[in-house]
């Protein structure tokens, strides 16, 4: 399942790189470009400097953590199979989804 493998690094420095991006730009003028743009996070510079740059520091972690366990699985004595390599992206996908709505709760309880 090598093509699992290739995916789930894609994946995890895409997310490693978007939260890069996104802390980086943290302090810039809000746009339609790159952030997190949901509408409360647009609603004010405040807002939108506060959720990129937690959204981008989860998103940091995430990446690395998965771009390290798929590295690790992969170079393992007994290598992955394909059920733990499917459960390194489904996991990636769930702590994205996490982020954003960890994210949008912030906003909204210190952003009104």
């Amino acid at each position: 399942m090598e093509v699992l493998i290739i995916v789930n690094i894609i994946t995890s420095l895409s997310v490693l790189l978007g939260g890069i991006c996104m802390k980086k730009y943290a302090d810039s003028p809000a746009d339609y470009s790159i952030g997190f743009r949901t509408r409360r996070a647009m609603s004010s510079p405040e807002a939108w400097s506060f959720a990129n740059k937690k959204c981008g520091r989860l998103w940091i972690i995430i990446g690395i953590i998965g771009f390290i366990a798929t590295i690790d699985g992969t170079f393992t004595p007994f290598g992955y199979t394909g059920y733990a390599e499917l459960g390194v992206l489904i996991l990636l996908i769930l702590a994205l989804i996490f982020s954003v709505i960890s994210t949008e709760m912030h906003l909204k309880h210190d952003f009104k």
